[in-house]
Parts: structure tokens; sequence; C-alpha cells
């Protein structure tokens, strides 16, 4: 059984098409209320969201997704433009307030997308132009990590062909 606290998914609609024409149970506007057992869980109490009338089903196991909460708190104030709860970005990861950067969920700019690896390359882009605002003298790109030497004790050097 697959509860859910609305009628829509979030996720891609291939894996919702697939998750329908699955076998399993979808109660939506259920939300989860207790897990019961004695040596393992045995149950969960589950509600409408709506009516809010309760229901226990029997488990072998609760998988909690509980997402995330996209509230900016505090950095509201710091006088960083947003928009739609969101920190507005250059394409140099920059925020209109000098010195302060954003990359991934937190923030925005033109064709966005909120994924795990588009995240993880704003931060390498917004890390190597905040190094340039620590040190003017650093280089934006550093260069290719197969070009660089390692310098752990003893390691032998390594270099690109």
């Amino acid at each position: 059984t697959l509860i859910h606290r609305r009628d829509g998914f979030r996720a891609h609609e291939d894996s919702v098409a697939k998750l329908r024409a699955s076998p399993v149970e979808i109660k939506v506007f259920y939300e989860l209320k207790s897990i019961d057992g004695g040596d393992r869980i045995e149950r969960a109490t589950i509600y409408d969201n709506r009516s809010k009338a309760e229901e226990t089903i029997e488990v072998d196991h609760v998988l909690v997704n509980i997402g995330f909460n996209n509230s900016l708190g505090p950095i509201k104030d710091w006088g960083l433009e947003l928009e739609k709860n969101a920190i507005k970005v250059d394409h140099m990861m920059r925020t209109n307030r000098p010195g302060i950067f954003a990359a991934g969920d937190i923030c925005t700019f033109p064709g966005k997308l909120k994924l795990i690896a588009t995240g993880f390359g704003e931060v390498v882009i917004a890390v190597n132009f905040a190094k340039t605002v620590v040190d003017p003298k650093a280089k934006f790109f550093p260069g290719h990590s197969s070009e660089m030497e390692s310098h752990a004790p003893g390691a032998a050097p390594v270099a690109a062909s």
C-alpha cells in the first residue's frame, strides 16, 4: 500500500504510470498517524487528511519519503533578490549582494532544473567564482583534476598525457 498526502505525484511521468499499472494499492489524501507492533512492525494507522477517517492496515515494512521544506527562513531578511521563494542568481551563481553566492534548490535562474545532478554542477561554479572573490589572484578555472599533481606524502605525481 502506498499512501500520499495529495492526489498528485512529483515524480517522472513514466514512474507514476508504472506505479499506477502495478498491483500496488494507492491511497491518496492519506497520511501516517502511527506505527505499531511487538518485536517488529505489524500495522500502521493511516488517516484521510480531508475527512480525518482512520484506518489500520497490516504492514511488514514502512518506508518514509518526506521530501524537503523549501522555507528560506531568516535568509528572506538578508536583502537578497527573490523569485518564487528562491534566490535569484546569475550565470556565475552570484546573488545581488556582493560576495554571496547560491547553488542548488535554494536558487533560481532562467532555465533552472531542480535536479541533484545540476545542483552539484552549480556548487562547483559557485565555489570557483567565490574563490576569485576571496583571492582576486586566483583563476576561475583551476584546471582539470587529471592535470593536477597529488600532494599526498609519498604519492607519485599524476600527469595527463
